[in-house]
């Protein structure tokens, strides 16, 4: 089978998947042949070194702009759940 045969074939059984967590399993394997892999997220899905850096940097924008909750706040909102 040449290498046309096989995309394709892998191209039929990618369209044909029901199964959300075979999805997120060739996801993960996507972006590990792509760039290098430093996190998964809660979700389970892959996150690059430039994807994290970016994401901590947001973060320090909102810390620095006010805009987070504290943990007395929180524990506050939770009492009231």
């Amino acid at each position: 089978m040449d290498i046309s045969a096989k995309k394709l074939e892998l191209l039929d059984w990618l369209l044909h998947i029901e199964d959300e967590s075979k999805l997120k399993k060739v996801l993960a394997f996507k972006h590990i042949l792509d760039k290098e892999v430093l996190v998964y997220d809660a979700k389970g899905y892959p996150v690059s070194k430039e994807e994290y850096i970016n994401l901590v940097n947001e973060a320090d924008e909102r810390i620095s702009s006010g805009k987070f909750t504290t943990l007395e706040d929180l524990e506050k909102e939770i009492e009231n759940w």
